[in-house]
């Protein structure tokens, strides 16, 4: 039986997500070397071993020990080490082409680092050319493995295990090590993500690094990346790059043209993320008021919420959103009657709002205010206006037919021309406002002024009216069903 010829010393480059692989590596060589003649022959490197204690300095010692060693055994999981490009540089400067380099990997050839071209490779795996139709023909897909060629070369080099140490059992030997070594790379899968699927609506924006700290708008080319279901939502169909795996993307000014009405390119739910994204890179907490949406794909109701933040020291700053669903709102109960309350809760929404401090209403739309503050109240007026929709939608109250039958068939026109008046007014109002309460002219300014004031008017009359209806009816629904 040839004595081993001198010291075997082996390097291991690994990541250290991968340590349990480097310590069956260890393991099994250390086991292939106490089979033969090798027990005192071998010394393996793995740096979170064989670095002593914290803190000491690990650059010379990594360097002596490339120095030492006859084989660099790179593992790859396609985690790669920080030092990997050093370690096969600097051992392979050291007697060019005197010394083994092989990768034991477990991902495709063409995922393999660059460093590493011009190098052995092992894929670990049985041999996929023989079929096992016992325990013979499955030690022979080890022994004949790629993992299993390696541990042959490396054993014989200098005489550490060879088949005169013990003819029978060192093919098994190293068909069993093999194998170990290949399972362990599968054990070490287990802890990785298999797959991830997003559960929630959201999406991320990002801010070019161009921006000052004290920013007011999105710039219009800040991405947007976010889930299929976000888009849905939207109503906006942006499909998955199935060439580069990339989620759907669109900008922020894209989106918002195509969100935004043919006259009106403010969308209050935009325009209210945008205020709160401003403030959140000023390190202000949100404003309190929400602004829901109707969502184009499934016509539910949605607020944009700002989860979190972050910001680069290169000054690119991420926002990340979600889209939550509103609680589902209708009342409980008998039909008719929990449709006259939700008129009448929605009608008294609005009398709260505008109407019952009816002089402050109309003093934020006055000629004395700023500029500024003119804006500010029109924007809200938005909000508002978005909001308490939305709310009917929540409530139930969008179906104009479903309300009729509530308030009865004597009050069918009355109930009718309250939806068809609305629209109306709607529209009219939002035809004579500019396009963005931004940078007013005196004359836009005159302009919303006018038509501001006039729908508020217009719409007190109306809810005057509707509200008197709505009490009337659900005291009379109430009545009769306690009588």
């Amino acid at each position: 039986m040839p004595e081993p010829e001198a010291i075997t010393h082996a390097f291991v480059s690994y990541a250290h997500v991968d340590l349990i692989i480097a310590d069956a590596l260890e393991t099994q060589l250390t086991y292939l070397a106490q089979k033969g003649k090798g027990k005192a022959f071998l010394k393996s490197f793995l740096d979170t071993k064989s670095i002593g204690q914290p803190g000491q300095p690990y650059g010379p010692i990594i360097r002596a020990a490339l120095q030492d060693a006859d084989w660099l055994i790179v593992i790859f999981t396609g985690h790669q080490s920080v030092y990997c490009g050093f370690e096969i540089g600097l051992f392979s400067s050291i007697n060019p082409g005197q010394r083994p380099i092989i990768c034991l990997h477990d991902v495709d050839q063409s995922k393999l680092p660059g460093v590493l071209d011009g190098y052995q490779t092992a894929p670990v795996g049985p041999d996929p050319t023989v079929v096992p139709n016992g325990s013979g023909q499955e030690m022979k897909r080890w022994w004949n493995s790629p993992v299993g060629q390696f541990l042959q070369s490396f054993c014989t080099t200098k005489n550490l295990y060879t088949p005169a140490d013990n003819p029978i059992e060192y093919p098994v030997d190293i068909a069993m090590a093999a194998k170990a070594i290949c399972d362990a790379f599968e054990n070490a899968r287990k802890n990785d993500v298999k797959s991830e699927t997003p559960v929630q609506a959201s999406f991320e924006i990002t801010i070019d690094p161009s921006i000052t700290p004290d920013f007011t708008r999105i710039p219009e080319n800040s991405v947007l990346v976010g889930t299929s279901r976000a888009f849905n939502i939207l109503g906006l169909n942006l499909p998955l790059s199935l060439s580069s795996n990339q989620a759907p993307q669109i900008t922020w000014g894209d989106m918002r043209t195509a969100l935004r009405e043919p006259t009106r390119p403010n969308i209050p739910w935009m325009d209210k993320l945008e205020i709160n994204i401003a403030r959140a890179a000023a390190l202000k907490l949100p404003e309190p008021e929400d602004v829901t949406f109707k969502g184009a794909g499934d016509g539910r109701i949605y607020r944009a919420i700002l989860t979190r933040y972050k910001l680069f020291f290169n000054g690119k700053r991420i926002f990340y959103v979600l889209l939550v669903e509103t609680f589902d709102r209708k009342f409980i109960g008998n039909r008719q009657s929990s449709l006259l309350l939700i008129a009448l809760t929605l009608a008294s929404r609005w009398r709260f709002t505008f109407f019952e401090k009816w002089p402050e209403t109309l003093m934020k739309f006055d000629p004395s205010v700023s500029d500024e503050a003119f804006a500010d109240a029109c924007k809200q007026l938005e909000y508002n206006m978005e909001w308490m929709e939305n709310e009917g939608v929540e409530l139930g109250a969008d179906d104009p037919n479903a309300m009729v039958e509530a308030f009865g068939l004597e009050n069918k026109v009355r109930v009718e021309r309250f939806y068809t008046s609305w629209d109306t007014a709607k529209r009219t109002l939002k035809s004579q406002l500019p396009a963005t309460f931004d940078g007013l002219t005196p004359a836009a300014r005159v302009q919303a002024q006018t038509a501001i004031v006039a729908f508020l008017t217009w719409l007190k009359q109306q809810n005057s009216e509707f509200l008197r209806l709505c009490a009337d009816a659900y005291r009379d629904e109430v009545h009769a069903s306690i009588h």
